[in-house]
């Protein structure tokens, strides 16, 4: 098939006007696609193909978040395996024949398997397992808790709110003292925490997270510390900038919303700006990002410009949201969710995912979704093993 026949007949698939004839052509053309992993057409016929593409994944996705609005069911929950070829090209591809089915690759192919449970299956986190670990080394567990003055620090208070949020309130008088620390944990397997700070700065905390911060904020500046995943909606005060640090990494905001990801075993941490602007140092490297920026912070910055804030920010939307993720990476975000350990049996050849899965699932109907896409796996207690191709 020339360029302008499948300009044609990708035009008529874009439109819905195929023929089950030439829909069997696409699927033929895409498993040679998949077979030999390289498209058969110069540069510019590519770029020719990638406009038709587009219109067609746009076409679709707009179709698709209709849907959505629509119905609740999380029957819309979906993800896809991508080929392992030029990135663009997958997307594309994939997009083009996946968006309401599964791959055609994957159609012929023997379902993967799910081992029974050898015990209940593990539930998505349904309460906050969170704590404030005091000053004095009291600690407070938040979900557990009535809605009412939980400590006293001074003339500032630690409260439940009327919406289970928990805040700290200053009350008549400044405080005065010696700087007090709290410390507040979330731990693998808990649902997102957020909390309100004394200089009323909100932050949400992912799983497997922690933040430590004063008490009250006496000092010219606001400085907190993070592990794992928060996000910030800092308020606005020029007289004392806002420092979230980790380690040697400083983050430097007045008033702002940003997400900072910061797990050990991801490597890199990263800084997504949603709103304002935020300077980054670490040791002798600096950046400044602006909205829809992020930042890969190690021995130097590099920023990033085309960045998807909604699948940064999924975690806290209620979702899991991949982009051309490795099925490590899918399983480190699993893992946290759910408190389950990963083992790899064997060798599994190397994947991408992408798509979308609710948080409120199930782990087994979460590796349901993912057996779609040849993965196998079984469960043994708190232990999810993923079993060799």
């Amino acid at each position: 098939m020339d360029i302008q026949q499948a300009k044609e007949l990708l035009h008529r698939y874009r439109e819905g006007d195929c023929t089950p004839q030439e829909n069997e052509v696409i699927e033929i053309w895409y498993n040679e696609l998949i077979k030999t992993g390289e498209w058969q057409w110069s540069e510019g016929e590519k770029a020719a193909m990638q406009q038709i593409l587009e219109a067609r994944i746009m076409k679709q996705l707009n179709a698709e978040k209709e849907n959505n609005k629509q119905t609740k069911s999380k029957s819309k929950s979906t993800i896809f395996f991508l080929p392992r070829f030029h990135w663009w090209a997958a997307a594309s591809v994939i997009f083009l024949l996946g968006m309401s089915a599964y791959f055609l690759v994957n159609k012929r192919a023997e379902p993967a398997r799910i081992a029974k449970a050898k015990v209940e299956d593990v539930k998505a986190p349904q309460v906050s397992k969170a704590l404030i670990t005091l000053a004095n080394g009291q600690k407070v567990y938040l979900d557990s808790l009535d809605k009412h003055s939980l400590a006293m620090h001074g003339s500032v208070k630690l409260v439940k709110l009327a919406n289970g949020e928990i805040a700290y309130q200053q009350t008549a008088g400044e405080a005065t003292g010696q700087m007090k620390y709290n410390t507040l944990s979330n731990p693998r397997g808990s649902k997102v925490i957020n909390m309100i700070l004394a200089d009323d700065s909100k932050v949400w905390l992912n799983a497997g997270s922690s933040l430590t911060y004063p008490v009250s904020f006496q000092s010219k500046e606001r400085k907190v510390s993070v592990t794992g995943e928060a996000y910030f909606e800092v308020f606005h005060d020029a007289s004392k900038p806002f420092v979230v640090s980790n380690g040697s990494m400083n983050i430097q905001v007045l008033g702002t919303h940003f997400d900072v990801n910061a797990f050990h075993d991801n490597g890199d941490i990263k800084v997504t700006l949603l709103q304002g602007s935020v300077k980054i140092n670490n040791g002798d490297a600096s950046g400044i990002l602006k909205p829809g920026e992020q930042a890969s912070v190690n021995t130097e910055i590099k920023i990033q410009t085309d960045i998807d804030v909604n699948e940064v920010m999924a975690w806290k939307n209620g979702y899991f949201q991949f982009n051309n993720a490795s099925l490590q990476n899918v399983l480190k975000e699993i893992s946290r969710w759910y408190d389950v350990d990963v083992v790899y049996e064997g060798n599994n050849q190397p994947r991408a995912f992408a798509g979308e899965i609710e948080r409120d699932l199930s782990l087994s109907e979460v590796l349901k979704i993912l057996e779609r896409n040849k993965v196998n796996f079984k469960i043994e207690g708190k232990k999810l093993i993923v079993l060799p191709d």
